[in-house]
């Protein structure tokens, strides 16, 4: 075995760097930025799944009281010309309160000066109490105000539709403080 007589190379120590105070310190501001951004953008997204929860329900509730009001024939006293979106008026508005703790749907309306509490139950049974009024809202209960507008011989484009009347139903949930406001409406012409 031979041995070399050469000389070795001089290995100069290398300089050795960590991380500088400030360095740390743009980092941490980075990253915080970062999370904050990401916790906003989270909530954000919570809080529109929520609407969009409330504004199916709202054209879900809509579309019922719309089929309940086509379905009648046209002479009936229910198709009257009437109403308003703006505000509630005896026989043109409803409320309807729905439970997430026990599947109760409640819906209180008001004809000929009597009121009358539909409770209808997740089993599908549904209970009928002549003269009462809303059960007291608790915080699992959704509160959605349901108005609609009968507008005799509606004009529609160019035209009058002579002998039918246009059926408007606008639903809001009153008891949330989201932005925007939950509110659906819709309309269709009852020949």
């Amino acid at each position: 075995m031979e041995m070399s007589l050469l000389p070795r190379k001089a290995v100069k120590p290398s300089r050795q760097r960590g991380f500088t105070l400030i360095e740390t310190m743009v980092s941490i501001l980075i990253l915080t930025i970062g999370l904050v951004g990401t916790a906003a953008l989270m909530s954000n997204s919570v809080n529109m799944g929520a609407h969009a929860r409330y504004v199916s329900t709202a054209a879900l509730l809509a579309s019922e009281k719309m089929e309940d009001l086509d379905r009648f024939p046209d002479n009936d006293p229910n198709l009257t010309a009437g109403g308003s979106l703006a505000t509630d008026i005896t026989g043109y508005s409803d409320s309807v309160q729905i439970s997430s703790a026990n599947g109760n749907i409640n819906e209180v309306t008001t004809a000929n000066g009597v009121t009358t509490l539909y409770t209808q139950k997740p089993d599908g049974t549904v209970a009928v109490t002549s003269g009462a009024a809303l059960p007291a809202a608790t915080p699992d209960m959704l509160t959605y105000d349901r108005r609609w507008l009968i507008t005799a011989n509606p004009t529609v484009g160019p035209n009058v539709i002579t002998g039918a009347v246009q059926i408007t139903v606008l639903v809001t949930l009153t008891n949330q403080s989201l932005k925007p406001v939950v509110t659906y409406q819709t309309s269709l012409v009852h020949p």
